[in-house]
């Protein structure tokens, strides 16, 4: 504690006057209980405010350096906080309060999209998607507190994205971030709202739409050709091929053709899924949260035998060779895939390509919507399950057999 105590009328002369000992000393007012100098021995001059809380404890408060601090600005913070304490207030608890609610009101925008992602219950393909795009088109105001963030900003933001990533990303940024600040409006920091409004709302009030266009692109007849025969003639190469396309990258993307699954739903298809004895096998996860029973085609079939060839230990159909766990990104086969065949196409083309062959195979709209496992209404009873099996196998098959008709064993394979 102190070496002194010394009551004196402070003033800057007085200040001026003072020396350092080899000590804290402490320089009390004698005209305002309370108000008093901390002057250290480095000669370092600090303003306080020393007093008792009404039924409280004793507060010595640092209010400022001197010279920084003028005399008159530290005797009325001295005065204001020595009133707060007789009134039973203690400013020391006061400033916590109001440094933690000011904390709370300065969220960053990353620290609300991060809440909103540990609270949100999303699959982690859409959890990677919306990480992927708030990466994108969200760096530039990630670190500053969301309440800050205006409309203006937010709507010429939209239409940088626009510019610069194209309208589907721009479509994406208003829909997550619209979904952000949404989320970020529920939050309440000692009765304040932490936003009071939802800028992404001028996008909407000034009418802006956002041209997305929607993709339909498959295979072609001819295309479907060049990627059956390249299947089928993959065991016939003359030599080591160069395209270093593997059995398992070309048996996925002839799955997915054949079955019209998401490239997810195949990724994580396991072998305790597949039922041989009614050649069946369920994927699990998808997009719709229902379970997926697909019949199995000759060539699914024949696929999964293969596949079971190539990895005999792996509880995965389409096993990862590195994590023990399944494929994450087959992005690599398929580009090569697509070199050896030039052919452009996606995984998702590939399941349109199964819906389209599906109905010039003469299938009905309402079964290839269920063979696509796109949802309706009402529940699904075990009989359902068993009906729909039943119905749908000719579907698979029809597919199937109809894409073996592309064969064509005169397409150059070297």
């Amino acid at each position: 504690m102190s070496t002194g105590l010394k009551l004196v009328k402070i003033t800057e002369k007085y200040l001026e006057k003072i020396k350092p000992g080899t000590k804290d000393q402490y320089h009390r007012d004698d005209t305002l209980k309370g108000f008093a100098v901390k002057v250290t021995p480095t000669g370092r001059i600090s303003f306080i405010a020393e007093g008792r809380v009404r039924k409280g404890r004793s507060r010595r408060i640092t209010l400022g350096r001197h010279p920084v601090l003028a005399m008159k600005e530290a005797r009325e913070l001295a005065m204001n906080n020595l009133n707060e304490m007789q009134k039973g207030v203690d400013p020391v608890l006061k400033e916590r309060e109001e440094r933690g609610k000011q904390e709370a009101l300065s969220k960053t925008l990353n620290d609300i999209f991060h809440e909103y992602l540990s609270l949100k219950a999303l699959k982690p393909n859409t959890k990677y998607d919306y990480m992927n795009t708030f990466l994108l088109t969200f760096s530039e105001l990630g670190k500053r507190p969301i309440r800050s963030i205006s409309r203006q900003e937010i709507l010429e933001l939209y239409f940088k994205t626009q510019s610069e990533r194209g309208n589907s990303t721009a479509a994406k940024f208003k829909r997550i971030g619209s979904a952000i600040f949404k989320f970020a409006m529920a939050d309440e920091v000692d009765g304040e709202r932490l936003i009071k409004e939802n800028p992404f709302n001028i996008i909407t009030e000034k009418g802006i739409k956002i041209p997305v266009k929607k993709r339909d692109s498959f295979l072609t007849d001819k295309d479907i050709s060049k990627l059956i025969t390249f299947y089928m003639n993959f065991d016939n190469w003359s030599s080591t091929p160069k395209h270093g396309v593997t059995r398992q990258g070309i048996n996925y993307v002839i799955l997915l053709m054949t079955t019209g699954l998401r490239k997810s739903e195949a990724l994580k298809l396991k072998w305790n899924h597949v039922d041989w004895t009614n050649k069946t096998f369920t994927a699990f996860e998808t997009k719709n949260s229902s379970n997926h029973i697909v019949p199995m085609s000759t060539t699914t079939e024949w696929i999964l035998n293969e596949q079971q060839k190539i990895s005999p230990d792996s509880p995965y159909v389409f096993p990862s060779q590195k994590t023990g766990m399944h494929m994450t990104e087959p992005k690599s086969q398929l580009s090569k895939i697509r070199r050896a065949t030039k052919l452009h196409f996606t995984f998702h083309d590939l399941r349109r390509t199964f819906a389209t062959h599906a109905e010039a195979q003469g299938q009905s709209h309402e079964l290839i919507r269920k063979a696509l496992n796109h949802k309706s209404g009402g529940g699904i009873t075990s009989q359902y399950i068993i009906t729909q099996v039943k119905t749908l196998r000719p579907v698979f098959q029809a597919v199937a057999d109809g894409y073996k008709e592309y064969y064509n064993p005169d397409w150059e394979t070297d």
